[in-house]
């Protein structure tokens, strides 16, 4: 007993002691915000500090050079957070076959990004010349070596620093406002109540995601589709029992709408108490509705009459889990068992929110966008790259790959129209 007091006591020592560093380490960042003084004039701003956002601000300020100012506006108060959480913290930042078809609108994808040889290829360069080391995997797969998230998030902000990117972090951007040679950008300061601030930039980069890309699209006119989660768990009916929460098994699932089949996917499936998960799962998210339904083939590699021989010779459990076989088996019928196994039926009716989405789809609708240097057509030297356009891909790193190349394309973009901003300005003084 005594021991166990002992360990508790340690235990509750160091969370106590992790609570303390987190709140410590909140408290330094929110301190270097504050320290940072938004300028009245930049060069390019780029809204939003992930994936694409850093990719676009490194890419401007190595484009302008010193003595220009390329400024992240983040409502965090670290920049690149969302790079953390892919890959299952490993950062599956690209794939060695980036095939259009794996994206939704691929011909406006393939149009920004040439072929996929050269898609590759830039992404590549980009991160190769960042100091990155990377090692392929399953189905083409590319992780950093570290195989840690934050070795693409570090050196990625240790370059844009180098750039000389700046960082308005705590900043909530609220409106964008086209004026003569530039935007009027306000923001809010999200640690020090809702004042709001105003500041001219000559170019902007929309790297945002979410409802805050549709609240600034609407104030630009900009035309959106609408926002639902995506490479997300499914809830569903019937719920898979308790008892299978976290079982994991190789499948094949189809997914019906009024009895046709609109996809097929094989891969990994998690069952969860509330639903279906995993990779096969995250990619038939990207079109399941509620209503849909979908059909799970537990043993696709195996023939109707080799299951049933197994159910029959009571060696299911060699095939599967025993108590995913244990549930296949409740029926006294081999029959029943057999198309169990086979042809699992499941009811969409939504998403889960025990799982945090992968991406958001919907956004900016790609057609009032440049192709070449994603440009808004009707609001000359707004950008938009990332999640914000309404694009997103299944799992395996592509689209990360797009917010790396959509961010690259939209700053390269970015930082010539500020050049020409800026001549302008001298003309009119």
């Amino acid at each position: 007993a005594g021991a166990y007091t002992t360990q508790k006591v340690i235990l509750t020592m160091a969370q106590t002691t992790r609570v303390k560093e987190r709140q410590a380490a909140q408290a330094l960042r929110i301190k270097q915000a504050q320290a940072f003084m938004v300028p009245d004039n930049i060069d390019v701003a780029i809204l939003g500090g992930g994936a694409a956002g850093l990719c676009a601000a490194i890419t401007a300020a190595e484009a302008l050079g010193a003595n220009k100012r390329v400024v992240v506006f983040e409502k965090a108060l670290e920049s690149g957070r969302t790079i953390l959480a892919t890959g299952g913290g490993r950062c599956n930042f690209t794939n060695a076959d980036l095939s259009f078809e794996n994206f939704s609108h691929p011909k406006f994808v393939q149009a920004v990004c040439k072929d996929k040889d050269t898609f590759l290829a830039d992404i590549l360069s980009f991160f190769r010349s960042s100091g990155l080391a990377w090692a392929t995997e399953d189905e083409g797969r590319m992780y950093p070596l570290t195989r840690q998230a934050n070795s693409i998030q570090s050196l990625l902000l240790r370059r844009a620093q180098k750039a000389g990117v700046q960082f308005a972090l705590g900043r909530e951007v609220t409106s964008v406002k086209p004026q003569h040679n530039g935007f009027i950008i306000a923001f809010q300061e999200c640690f020090a109540g809702e004042k709001t601030h105003k500041v001219h930039a000559s170019s902007v980069v929309l790297a945002t995601g979410g409802l805050t890309t549709t609240e600034l699209a609407e104030n630009l006119n900009l035309q959106t589709t609408s926002l639902r989660p995506g490479l997300c768990a499914l809830t569903c009916t019937p719920k898979p029992p308790a008892s299978l929460d976290g079982k994991r098994v190789r499948a094949h699932a189809a997914l019906l709408r009024d009895g046709n089949v609109l996809k097929q996917e094989s891969g990994e499936l998690l069952l969860r108490s509330f639903g279906l998960s995993g990779i096969m799962i995250f990619n038939l998210s990207r079109t399941a509705l509620p209503g849909n339904v979908l059909e799970i083939d537990l043993l696709p590699q195996l023939t109707e009459e080799e299951v049933a021989a197994a159910v029959e010779a009571h060696t299911t459990d060699g095939l599967l889990d025993p108590q995913i076989a244990a549930y296949l088996s409740v029926s006294n019928s081999v029959e029943a068992t057999v198309a169990k196994a086979h042809r699992m039926a499941f009811t969409v009716t939504g998403t889960s929110s025990k799982v945090v989405p992968q991406v958001c789809i919907g956004g900016i609708s790609v057609e009032q966008v440049s192709t070449n240097t994603l440009e808004a057509y009707n609001i000359p030297g707004l950008f938009i790259a990332g999640e914000a356009l309404d694009i997103d891909a299944q799992c395996g790193g592509f689209n990360l790959s797009w917010a790396w190349k959509s961010g690259m394309v939209a700053g390269l973009a970015a930082a010539k129209s500020a050049g020409q901003n800026c001549e302008s300005l001298k003309e009119d003084n």
